[in-house]
């Protein structure tokens, strides 16, 4: 009850015209125009080390991924539902050490060099891959298939926060699974001319079987922080920042509790 009071009372203030100090409420949506052509760079590292003792802290040296993937975003059309884009994937690299190299997120990475797709985009940020989308491997498919919406409906003032549960794609995680529901609260932290300045904050916790091993069971706690910024002209996201922290106890029949510790840093921004 107190969360839903919560939630009623952020959207009434959403929905003012004005705040108090006669701030107009901004509209954030993904809204590109057609025609425009974007080039994008994503940056990712990837961090992951283990130990079994109650405080290791794994200081010996563990397993590092890098993604660099560089891409132009064609918009074929736009209207008052969404916009549909064609994405080319010009330049793929990876390089990963010890257990990173089978992450089979970073394998449909690799696949996407030369590949081509259409998509649509939502103007809550909401996108999925066209019917007509053809990609090669599947891995890729499931990798690109649907990103959450994550931008309010309503106009916001700065200051004023939403709620979301987003699926986080994450490179790698002891049972093997490539995404985890993260509970995320985002901020509309100021305006400056054309720019929207967002901010993320949130918490995942997930448990379940590991499979490939007798009893085995991972729990998994983590925490992620984003910084957004939104080119409202534009109509696109011009620079996002964001940094994962996960801890994931792993147990088994006759074995020791393992430890896996994994950071996760991102940056993707237009060029």
């Amino acid at each position: 009850m107190a969360r839903s009071l919560r939630l009623l009372l952020l959207g009434v203030l959403a929905l003012r015209a004005h705040a108090q100090d006669g701030t107009p409420a901004t509209r954030l949506v993904l809204r590109p125009h057609a025609g425009d052509t974007l080039r994008v760079r994503l940056d990712q590292t990837i961090e992951s080390s283990r130990g079994t003792r109650p405080n290791d802290t794994a200081e010996r040296p563990g397993d590092v991924a890098s993604l660099t993937l560089l891409a132009r975003i064609i918009v074929e059309s736009a209207d008052a539902a969404g916009a549909t884009a064609m994405a080319h994937a010009d330049s793929v690299r990876v390089t990963a050490t010890g257990t990173l190299e089978a992450s089979p997120t970073l394998r449909a990475a690799r696949a996407l060099q030369g590949q081509h797709f259409r998509f649509r985009i939502a103007p809550d940020g909401g996108t999925s891959l066209a019917a007509d989308a053809n990609l090669n491997d599947a891995g890729v498919s499931g990798l690109l298939s649907q990103l959450p919406a994550t931008l309010p409906t309503e106009a916001m003032v700065p200051g004023t926060s939403w709620v979301r549960a987003v699926s986080l794609p994450l490179a790698t995680l002891p049972d093997g699974r490539s995404t985890a529901t993260l509970n995320a609260t985002f901020r509309f932290d100021s305006l400056a001319g054309d720019y929207a300045y967002l901010s993320v904050r949130g918490r995942l916790v997930r448990s379940g079987p590991l499979p490939g091993i007798k009893g085995g069971f991972v729990q998994t706690a983590g925490d992620v922080t984003g910084k957004i910024l939104l080119d409202l002209r534009r109509g696109w996201i011009a620079d996002a920042r964001s940094a994962v922290t996960l801890q994931s106890l792993v147990t088994g029949d006759g074995a020791a509790t393992q430890r896996v510790r994994v950071r996760i840093t991102q940056w993707m921004r237009v060029m």
